[in-house]
């Protein structure tokens, strides 16, 4: 019987795979945070991390919601490292979209 030859075997890896891969580490880093600092770490670990997967519309909204919010409080285009930032990490308030507000209006009235 032969061995199977392995397709990562013969990947070269690049300064900007590593740079993108570390990227894309920080986004949920602070996509985790900003869950828990809301709550919602059940509904984190349900849609984001594949928990739940029976109920598709309701993972893309939530990704959405929470992406929105997210970039209201963290650089989600240079992704840096989320521990620096006040607003997840720190005691600063969240900042928070405009249909967010026009939505808790809404409940109180």
């Amino acid at each position: 019987m032969r061995k199977r030859k392995s397709k990562s075997a013969n990947v070269v890896v690049t300064p900007q795979m590593v740079e993108e891969s570390i990227r894309k580490r920080n986004f949920w880093l602070a996509f985790e945070k900003l869950c828990e600092r809301l709550g919602k770490t059940k509904e984190f670990f349900w849609y984001a991390r594949g928990r739940d997967n029976s109920r598709p519309e309701e993972k893309k909204k939530f990704l959405n919601k929470m992406t929105r919010l997210l970039a209201f409080n963290y650089d989600v285009h240079r992704r840096p490292d989320p521990i620096f930032n006040k607003k997840l990490y720190g005691d600063e308030p969240l900042n928070y979209p405009p249909e967010w507000k026009v939505a808790q209006e809404a409940q109180k009235a």
